[in-house]
């Protein structure tokens, strides 16, 4: 009689997350962890995989995920279901200064929480523990490492209010912040692109980064800018913005000791894109200086946001006043007017994934210079109606991020971890990010030769892991918890074309998460929900 709660996989290349040369193996699961590791054949009678001619290696770790605003509702498996057939199996959520949890008790801005996410869901809880409670009660598709957002706690006291807090209103949002970090928050994010973060100053932004290395916790960061111009500095100034934002949030890592993790570095319009090289000189020097300071990255020209990421804080400071200010648009247009030449990212660059708005609806899918064609519009025009209609929270794919060579040096740099910063959306076009950004890192690796196989895993396994102080995820250990991915690193490869971009990737054979295999034979069962808050 086969023992039950065992699953063998045997025969596999076994690559531990380490980066340390992988080695012929096998691997025995019992419940919820790794048993027994060994390269000599493990004698038990029980369920087998048969792992010949593949890679068996750690669930991969999506460092900067916005799924949290998926995993709350019940059902919809089609929205969670992608990121366990390319080989996830925990997401960071909370990321850009939103989380679904973090906020004032019975906020009378409960509505605004979450809106730019195309959020599915009631917000039924007040705390970061009730959060966490539900989660547990409806069941989880995937781990899940949980932040707290800046942005969705600052909204809960005072709305989109744009002028610095007050002395109240810093305290109660620094003790807002501690508590959802008791309660088991890994650590506050910022959205300093969006509001409100794009109003917050440099003092609110050193206190909270005090508290979150009091705590020991991480700080993620979505920059002010990540292009050579912006609205979010002066424009005489000769430092391109994307260099200055990251400066800025070095010197905040250097004065306060934080962890800091800058977010998806990336680099909007083709004159922003030889700027990497700065960047990455920058993050060298603070490293080799003492400043604990990563990024992230992921294998796309593209990313998602919403239509007010291309309006200056200025304008969005006076909204939704300024929409009818003949002085204010025309001043926002001549901005965005000067960015496809200053900057080379233009309205051929912004594609409307999901306007949320019956005016726009019919639009999903085209990119601002199509809308402006089909409704004898300009395009500033078409931006600054999609704003309006939408309250800002119109969802975009921008274009024109990177290039090869960009992709190339990131995900060989040692301080830049793998993500896809992204969500499966429930409307609209699909960000391919959601479907096949892991095996597109491996496809890559193998094929461009700028990674070893085991250190792409490492990227996305064991170093996200060392960097969130997660002690047993990430590595392939005896005694850790069984989240695994099997995978054919001969033919792993992401499916996604520029016109479909919600293909299932190929390659990703077996999913286990918390020792239950979610996927096998090519097909995710959505009714495993093995998945715990981490």
């Amino acid at each position: 009689m086969k023992p039950s709660g065992y699953t063998l996989l045997k025969n596999g290349l076994i690559v531990d997350g380490t980066g340390k040369k992988g080695y012929a193996g096998n691997l025995l699961i019992k419940g919820a962890k790794i048993e027994q590791i060994s390269s000599q054949p493990i004698a038990i009678e029980c369920a087998t995989v048969d792992c010949t001619g593949l890679v068996i290696a750690p669930g991969f770790i999506d460092m900067h995920s916005h799924m949290d605003w998926v995993l709350p509702m019940e059902g919809r498996a089609e929205l969670k279901t992608p990121f366990t057939a390319q080989g996830g199996t925990t997401v960071v959520g909370g990321n850009c200064g939103y989380s679904p949890a973090g906020f004032r008790a019975r906020s009378a801005y409960k509505d605004l929480i979450g809106l730019g996410s195309g959020r599915g869901f009631d917000i039924a809880w007040d705390s970061m523990t009730e959060y966490f409670e539900h989660l547990g009660k409806s069941g989880l598709s995937h781990n899940v490492v949980q932040l707290a957002g800046h942005g969705t706690t600052q909204i809960s006291i005072r709305g989109l209010n744009p002028t610095p807090l007050n002395d109240e209103e810093m305290k109660e949002l620094l003790f807002l912040l501690e508590e959802a970090m008791d309660q088991g928050a890994a650590g506050v994010s910022f959205g300093l692109g969006y509001e409100p973060g794009i109003f917050c100053t440099r003092e609110e932004i050193l206190k909270i980064a005090r508290l979150v290395r009091r705590k020991d916790k991480i700080m993620t960061v979505h920059g002010r800018a990540y292009s050579v111009l912006s609205g979010a500095y002066p424009l005489e100034n000769p430092t391109p913005h994307n260099v200055l934002s990251l400066k800025e949030m070095i010197d905040v890592a250097r004065q306060t000791g934080v962890r800091l993790q800058y977010s998806h570095l990336m680099f909007a319009g083709s004159q922003s894109h030889p700027t990497y090289h700065q960047c990455l000189d920058v993050l060298d020097q603070a490293i080799s200086q003492g400043a604990d300071v990563m990024t992230d990255s992921y294998p796309y020209h593209c990313g998602i946001s919403i239509i007010n990421v291309v309006l200056p804080p200025w304008f969005l400071a006076n909204v939704p006043a300024n929409y009818a200010d003949r002085e204010a648009v025309a001043r926002a247009e001549q901005g965005l007017e000067a960015m496809s030449l200053f900057v080379g990212f233009g309205f051929k660059d912004i594609q409307l994934t999901y306007a949320g708005h019956p005016d726009f609806n019919a639009f999903n899918g085209m990119f601002i210079d199509q809308i402006a064609d089909k409704l004898g519009m300009q395009s500033v025009r078409v931006i600054l109606a999609l704003s309006e209609k939408t309250q800002g929270r119109a969802r975009i794919l921008n274009h024109n991020y990177s290039t090869m060579e960009i992709i190339d040096a990131l995900m060989a740099h040692p301080a830049c971890l793998f993500m896809t910063d992204s969500l499966v959306s429930a409307q609209g076009v699909q960000n391919p990010a959601s479907f096949g950004t892991f095996p597109l890192f491996l496809q890559y690796a193998r094929d461009r030769g700028r990674l070893s196989l085991e250190e792409a895993v490492r990227k996305m396994t064991g170093a996200s892991a060392e960097r969130l102080n997660l002690n047993d995820r990430g590595l392939l250990k005896e005694g850790s918890a069984a989240d695994i991915t099997v995978f054919d690193w001969k033919n792993v490869k992401d499916n996604n074309t520029p016109t479909e971009t919600d293909r299932q990737p190929t390659g990703i054979e077996a999913v286990f998460i918390n020792g239950k295999q979610v996927k096998k034979n090519g097909a995710v069962d959505a009714s495993l929900l093995a998945g715990v808050v981490v």
